[in-house]
């Protein structure tokens, strides 16, 4: 699901700019069903002088719990660009909240937050180092219930919620590249 909702985000984000009038250059980590080490994914973003780094994730817990959060590298981790993630990261929070939001009322906005986790430490980003690179990762929702299940995998309308979604973080990526 991960991949193919990054997937819609890059169809969706080419559009975008290009009805827009922008010319951006889309680099994905992947794009086939093969992970990397969260040590390549930041040195992906290095490699190409990414301007933004999102790293798209679903959450799973105990069946129960549910939201969208999205999730940057802390001050108090050593993050000196946390003021333009944090920008970043609400901007898509938003986005991705008011869509899921708009299509289940039982959606739940869990908001922003700081997190030293994964692959929002590794120096390559520059987080710590004062590089341009705006990361952030977001959580979409928890897909261990089944109501989220339905909403974004094996629902009737599930391919609508995964296309609105991705237009949605699409949009919010591009407006944070255009209006830093």
């Amino acid at each position: 699901m991960t991949l193919q909702l990054g997937l819609l985000v890059r169809s969706a984000l080419q559009t975008a700019a290009t009805n827009g009038g922008h010319t951006i250059k889309i680099v994905m980590t992947r794009d086939t069903d093969k992970n990397l080490s969260l040590a390549a994914r930041a040195n992906v973003a290095k490699a190409n002088r990414a301007d933004r780094f999102l790293s798209i994730h679903f959450n799973g817990f105990n069946h129960l719990a549910r939201g969208t959060e999205t999730l940057i590298r802390g001050v108090t981790d050593g993050n000196v660009n946390h003021a333009d993630d944090k920008k970043f990261a609400n901007k898509i929070q938003n986005a991705a909240f008011g869509v899921l939001r708009s299509h289940d009322p039982g959606a739940k906005d869990r908001g922003v937050k700081d997190q030293k986790l994964g692959v929002l430490n590794d120096v390559q980003l520059g987080n710590t180092t004062g590089g341009h690179c705006r990361a952030c990762m977001i959580e979409v929702e928890f897909i261990d219930v089944a109501a989220v299940d339905a909403l974004l995998n094996t629902g009737p309308n599930a391919a609508t919620v995964r296309g609105d979604l991705a237009r949605g973080i699409a949009n919010a990526i591009l407006d944070d590249l255009t209006n830093p």
